[in-house]
């Protein structure tokens, strides 16, 4: 606080806060925009992105090779067989064709997942280490 010629001691306004509210309404917007988008996909889609989802909230803290600067491409694809092998486990069916489909389709989900929270977690660093 400081002395502003016999005002008494007034809080200083810190611009940095106002700011830094436009990006947090972008990122709500963002978010916003991400969940009605997924909320279209298909039945099947949306159940391989929930075992997405939590297999992404298993890597979502600080060092985590979610957020190395460039991933690492071994990292993913092990990430995506262990993602498959879980929905294989409730998958009755077997067929060939259906499997590359399926795998092809964790591996695209997978990819706009981690996409998405790198895009969250560097705004959120950039917001708050200014």
């Amino acid at each position: 606080m400081m002395d502003r010629e016999g005002l008494g001691d007034l809080p200083t306004f810190d611009m940095d806060t106002l700011s830094r509210k436009p990006m947090v309404m972008m990122d709500e917007q963002d978010e916003d925009d991400y969940q009605y988008i997924t909320k279209m996909y298909g039945p099947v889609a949306r159940e391989v992105l929930e075992y997405i989802e939590d297999a992404c909230d298993q890597l979502e803290y600080k060092g985590s090779m979610m957020f190395d600067e460039y991933m690492d491409r071994t990292g993913i694809l092990v990430l995506a067989d262990h993602i498959y092998d879980k929905i294989k486990e409730k998958e009755k069916e077997d067929c060939i064709k259906k499997d590359r489909l399926l795998y092809q389709m964790v591996c695209t989900l997978l990819g706009g997942e981690l996409y998405h929270r790198r895009c969250r977690y560097r705004r959120k660093r950039r917001m708050f280490s200014e």
